[in-house]
């Protein structure tokens, strides 16, 4: 029979599919990896895994224990998806501005969800970052600490870069990532480049988000807010490892929901802003390059995670993402 033991049984192993909006015809060819294919919708389900079956083998965790992080939605499904099947407990600490969807669904694990204040500065004690960490030491619960964590790193060494060098039969030239706590892009890329040194890294960055600088001139500076969630940071994350990053493309909340919503009417690929982010700079990469290039790109997760934000003509339109309608229109 082809069965599964349980779900975690479907962590990993996500496809790639053709990409064709923004791609030259007789340009390079250019495909993305479907994160939304995992249990719970996003590529987080692999570092969660990872992380804590990893400390579980190694005794730092048993059934009944506590694990605790700050997530802007992703993380904390997948961890309290994995914490449900191996009989632990989880907390998850989030931002206000993370979308109901994706708080119902940490919820629906049977996760306890601490909601902040989205204005918090990194900093704050009030934020989601340090209310984690503070109940991770008051409580002894386990951190999972996904910004610094170097098991989040490993994580996507040991999965995502050998899935993308064996489905592309090593021709891929170029990967293209979101930066979030860097896990992702660093594990892939460091992978993939010691199987080919002329890859390149390109790193995707919202505007508002601090990485882009911190990259390009090595130093920190300032963020200010931003819509897209699951990309972008205020602080700078150990989960990073910035020698890795050729490129980085920075991308406004506009054109990341709107080249989403773009691929989901004329490709049926329905995926999150952060994925539109990456189709827009895979687009910018692509310009130039020969025939025989071959682009891969993350899509981090699913387009059903933000119903209610960049797939709501109303949301954005109050956003400013959208032309406002007018007269009768507006019946």
């Amino acid at each position: 029979m082809r069965v599964c033991d349980n779900i975690l049984d479907l962590v990993n192993h996500t496809p790639l599919v053709r990409l064709r909006t923004g791609i030259p015809e007789t340009g390079p060819k250019a495909y993305v990896k479907l994160e939304f294919f995992s249990p719970t919708g996003s590529l987080k389900d692999r570092m969660a895994l990872h992380i804590i079956r990893k400390a579980m083998t190694r005794g730092r965790l048993k059934p009944g224990d506590t694990v605790i992080d700050n997530t802007s939605g992703n993380t904390g499904s997948a961890v309290a998806m994995v914490a449900s099947v191996l009989g632990l407990k989880a907390i998850l600490v989030t931002p206000e501005k993370t979308s109901q969807e994706k708080v119902d669904l940490i919820r629906s694990y049977g996760a306890e969800v601490i909601i902040t204040p989205a204005d918090a500065a990194p900093d704050d004690p009030r934020g989601c970052y340090m209310v984690a960490r503070d109940l991770a030491r008051k409580h002894g619960y386990f951190d999972i600490d996904q910004y610094n964590s170097q098991d989040n790193v490993e994580a996507h060494y040991l999965t995502t870069g050998p899935e993308i060098w064996e489905d592309t039969a090593g021709k891929v030239t170029h990967l293209v990532a979101g930066i979030g706590t860097g896990g992702t892009f660093s594990g892939a890329v460091r992978y993939l480049k010691e199987r080919n040194p002329d890859i390149r890294g390109i790193a995707v960055d919202p505007e508002g988000s601090i990485f882009a600088d911190y990259i390009r001139e090595n130093k920190e500076t300032v963020g200010y807010a931003y819509k897209v969630e699951g990309i972008g940071t205020d602080v700078i994350t150990k989960a990073l490892h910035p020698e890795l990053v050729d490129e980085v493309i920075t991308v406004s909340d506009n054109d990341s929901f709107n080249r989403a919503r773009l691929i989901s009417r004329t490709e049926g690929i329905s995926a999150g802003g952060s994925s539109g982010a990456v189709a827009f700079a895979m687009e910018k990469v692509a310009d130039g390059l020969s025939p025989e290039a071959l682009i891969v790109g993350i899509f981090g997760d699913a387009g059903m995670r933000y119903l209610s934000k960049c797939y709501n003509d109303k949301w954005m339109r109050e956003q400013g993402f959208l032309p406002a309608l007018k007269g009768a229109q507006k019946l």
